[in-house]
């Protein structure tokens, strides 16, 4: 019986984190990718709860990306849109391995229209 209580506790845990972090943060998005080191390992999976990117956040990526390279931009991005309550674990996991970075940037820069699902044709 303390099993099953237990269970329940923790299938809810992660629905009532996601309302608190709504009421606090409003628009939240929850980014995931999964990272294999070769193809005998098990893949890890990151994920973390990100505020929704704002315009001058936006900009300053772009700007970043010029100045100083796309990874570094990308981590700056990130720790600027990264909720409080993961910060700390994404930029740990982001020292051993950073192209999460880009992947989740390029994804969270999609929420602001950057895509490449854009069609062309000639009249």
């Amino acid at each position: 019986m303390e099993d099953i209580k237990k269970n329940d506790a923790a299938a809810t845990s992660p629905q009532s984190e996601k309302e608190a972090l709504k009421g606090k943060y409003k628009k939240v998005y929850r980014v995931s990718c999964s990272v294999r080191e070769d193809e005998d390992s098990e893949a890890l999976e990151f994920g973390y709860y990100f505020k929704r990117p704002s315009v001058p956040s936006y900009d300053r990526y772009l700007k970043g990306v010029q100045q100083s390279g796309m990874t570094r931009a990308s981590k700056t991005f990130l720790l600027d849109c990264v909720v409080d309550e993961d910060k700390d674990r994404l930029i740990s996991e982001m020292e051993e391995y950073p192209g999460v970075a880009l992947t989740i940037a390029g994804k969270l820069t999609e929420i602001l229209g950057l895509t490449n699902a854009v069609n062309l044709k000639k009249l």
